[in-house]
């Protein structure tokens, strides 16, 4: 008994694993053959809007389909959606794989590429005009700088501004020598002390800005004119030209008198680039600036002797009432006369005489 029934049993069991072993294999080659259900023509297809659906389906003879099976999922052809977008396809039978490929994909590799190179171009020349453009808040904080250490300096004290052109930066350093303390201070100011005050200020420019010109000058306003100019070119060494020439240069009413006759003539910003003087004479070099040589030159001769008869009276006077000069009998005065630093001719006059010469 017991050995029929484990007979039974083992049989049993050999029976259900044959069975499942044909079900595996059943099922196994039905992957490839099972049938799906599909519904054609209810897709359609539109480029740019209009539907090309029958020229596709024609074109393949495969429309596109809907596989209710898997979830009603749609189905179209490979090639020709591809090929809507420009594409090729090539399929390869030995591994079953279908490759797309964009035909303009080189083409837009290189036009890239250009387009890249100019960019790069663009940002190169982006980089070589900022180098000619000066920001104003660099500028401004430049100027702040310079301020900070020159606003005064050996006890005189100065206003320094930056303004920036195409090619150059001009720099103004003005300062005010109607206050006594301040031409005092001027005046104890060595030749050395001015040249290395104007050797840094330009320093501490060219380092921030070096492909500008520097041009430059220090103005006074009580005398209404340069005492001092400067520049620095590229590539060159920095130039000063220095307008005083002691004492006389700062006596602001020679000045005075100098600029108020030539303005009543309608001659401006007329000055005294040298003042001197000995036991007996007076020398003056006026300059009158190039804008109003027109102006000087349209003068009778007569005219211009009265200007300068004016100017000598009054300096005769002033030399005789000046507790500084009074103890000095000064007979002549001679004035030498300039166009924008062009000669014009020398004028003479003594002190007995009522009228001067000028040739």
């Amino acid at each position: 008994m017991f050995k029929d029934g484990r007979y039974k049993k083992v049989l049993a069991t050999t029976i259900l694993l044959v069975l499942a072993l044909s079900t595996v294999a059943i099922a196994a080659n039905n992957i490839y053959d099972k049938k799906l259900t599909a519904t054609h023509g209810r897709i359609k297809f539109k480029v740019d809007g209009k539907d090309v659906t029958s020229q596709i389906e024609s074109k393949y003879g495969s429309p596109a389909f809907v596989v209710k099976e898997y979830g009603s999922r749609s189905y179209v052809p490979v090639r020709a959606i591809a090929e809507l977008m420009g594409l090729e396809v090539k399929y390869d039978d030995g591994t079953h794989t279908a490759e797309i490929i964009d035909p303009k994909s080189k083409e837009y590799e290189e036009e890239l590429d250009k387009k890249d190179k100019e960019i790069a171009e663009l940002k190169k020349e982006i980089e070589k005009l900022k180098k000619n453009v000066v920001e104003e808040k660099d500028l401004k904080a430049i100027q702040k700088k310079i301020n900070s250490k020159y606003g005064t300096y050996e006890d005189a004290d100065f206003d320094i501004i930056l303004k920036e052109s195409k090619s150059r930066i001009d720099v103004t350093i003005t300062m005010d020598l109607r206050d006594g303390r301040q031409e005092s201070a001027w005046l104890r100011m060595r030749h050395n002390n001015k040249k290395d005050m104007i050797e840094d200020i330009v320093d501490i420019i060219s380092s921030e800005f070096t492909n500008l010109d520097i041009y430059g000058s220090i103005y006074d306003e009580y005398l209404r004119k340069d005492v001092l100019s400067f520049n620095k070119r590229q590539n060159s060494s920095l130039s000063i030209t220095y307008y005083d020439s002691g004492r006389g240069t700062y006596d602001g009413d020679i000045d005075d008198i100098v600029y108020d006759e030539f303005y009543k003539e309608g001659i401006r910003n007329v000055y005294v680039s040298n003042l001197d003087s000995n036991n007996y004479n007076i020398y003056l070099d006026i300059d009158i600036p190039y804008s109003y040589r027109g102006e000087w030159r349209d003068l009778r001769k007569e005219e211009r002797l009265d200007i300068l008869d004016r100017i000598s009276d009054k300096i005769f006077y002033y030399y005789d009432y000046d507790y500084y000069y009074n103890y000095y009998d000064y007979d002549r005065v001679i004035i030498d006369v300039y166009v924008d630093e062009g000669y014009e001719g020398r004028y003479i006059r003594n002190y007995d005489e009522k009228y001067g010469t000028f040739d």
